[in-house]
């Protein structure tokens, strides 16, 4: 591997310094040629520059490679074909944070379970050609229904960073639908040391999923509010004949539910009293030996309750509203992904191209959130008497360094050009072949 350029940094964090040594950090494991143009793609996310020229990387990348000859394909080539493996950029990543931004993990239970989240985004393609690789059809919202899109599932590792809550994105896939995506990033988690805990939403959590959860790999979802379950079955009376299977029907997230809640506690809340209820060892019909809690939650803020389901059944009633609140985290990744980094624009029609774009922009958005909430509150003008550190703000201000900060993440690594051998041996005069 090749040796990291040392970036002195200021006794105090710097957000153009740390954002510097990011991207340093990350192309230190590509080869000679591509670390510096992949470095370039970097840069214009983590400035805004890609979202402000509408997602065309020849436009946001030429006036850091306008002194190389063909500097912009050499920035396409390096998406394309160039050798580069997203996990190991993701696994690097997350250990910078965890090293240098001191991120701390978020463990839950008795069994300190690490908390990752994971949810799927669809990218609407409506100009792209029959051509465009790793495309699919799935629901969108603007439009009210499913369209040709690219869709990608995300899981992120939840941690700490200043006291603010951040998603740290681990891995990424694509589908041709939301759960095969899901399906496909399930099967490829990245290793984790202890049990997990995996925070989904309501699409995820079907009654297919719960039944793929283990003790190991724990799942907490929302459930519908019309969902109907099973209780345990009664205890055998001695009687002849075949053991209950189910006991009786209850639906959480009715008026009345059939069968009073064994557990029911209250916390504060950020308007009043929060109400849980909570009630043990239930399953679904089809699957009744799939075994899981359910809380439902009765906020004073809101009209209807929510219903949290989960098969790590050793977490408190409290814990459980404490883990899906993480969710957000990576729905937080999706918005800056897509506001800063360009991640809703991919103008790449390649399958490679395609995947690393999304990726890389999903990556750089974590890293935005993960370094403003390392740095102080950030301004946007001398209008803006509220600062707050959020990746907008970071991205605005390293905007506005760009040349410093291009220059300082590129440390170390040189382009490579590839053109004509001007000494080679050239052929002139040839006589044509005689015609058949």
């Amino acid at each position: 591997m090749k040796t990291q350029a040392k970036i002195a940094l200021f006794p105090t964090t710097s957000p153009v310094y740390l954002a510097a040594t990011a991207i340093n950090n990350l192309i230190q494991v590509l080869p000679a040629g591509t670390d510096y143009f992949l470095g370039v793609v970097l840069v214009t996310m983590l400035t805004g520059h890609l979202a402000h020229s509408k997602g065309s990387l020849a436009r946001a990348v030429f006036p850091f490679v306008s002194h190389l000859r063909w500097g912009w394909h050499g920035c396409e080539r390096a998406l394309e074909r160039g050798r580069v493996s997203m996990d190991e950029l993701f696994d690097r990543s997350y250990e910078w944070c965890v090293t240098e931004l001191a991120a701390e993990g978020v463990r839950l239970g008795s069994e300190q379970r690490e908390v990752q989240a994971l949810d799927s985004s669809t990218i609407a393609r409506f100009r792209a050609l029959k051509r465009l690789e790793a495309a699919g059809r799935g629901y969108w919202g603007r439009a009210g229904k499913a369209v040709r899109a690219n869709i990608v599932a995300s899981v992120n590792s939840v941690v700490f960073i200043g006291g603010i809550r951040c998603g740290l994105v681990r891995r990424t896939r694509f589908g041709e639908s939301p759960e095969a995506a899901v399906a496909h990033l399930w099967k490829e988690l990245p290793v984790c040391d202890g049990p997990r805990l995996l925070v989904v939403d309501a699409g995820i959590a079907t009654k297919e999923q719960f039944t793929r959860a283990t003790q190991e790999d724990a799942l907490m979802g929302r459930l519908r509010r019309n969902a109907k379950l099973r209780m345990s079955p009664p205890p055998r009376t001695g009687k002849r004949g075949r053991p209950l299977k189910h006991g009786e029907v209850v639906h959480p997230g009715g008026v009345e539910p059939e069968v009073a809640a064994p557990e029911d506690v209250s916390v504060e809340g950020a308007v009043g009293r929060v109400r849980l209820r909570r009630w043990r060892a239930v399953h679904y019909e089809e699957y009744p030996e799939t075994v899981f809690d359910v809380v439902r939650v009765d906020d004073p803020a809101y009209d209807k309750p929510l219903l949290i389901g989960s098969t790590a059944r050793e977490l408190s009633a409290a814990e459980f509203l404490q883990g899906y609140r993480m969710r957000s985290t990576i729905e937080t990744n999706f918005y800056v992904g897509q506001d800063s980094c360009a991640m809703e624009m991919p103008r790449a029609f390649t399958e490679q191209a395609v995947t690393r774009r999304i990726s890389l922009a999903l990556l750089a958005g974590s890293l935005l959130k993960a370094i403003a909430a390392r740095c102080d509150p950030l301004a946007v003008g001398p209008w803006d008497r509220k600062p707050q550190r959020t990746g907008g703000r970071l991205a605005h201000f390293l905007s506005q360094h760009a040349a410093n900060f291009a220059a300082l993440a590129l440390e170390g690594v040189a382009p490579r050009n590839y053109q004509k051998n001007q000494n080679a041996n050239v052929s002139k005069n040839l006589r044509l072949k005689p015609a058949a």
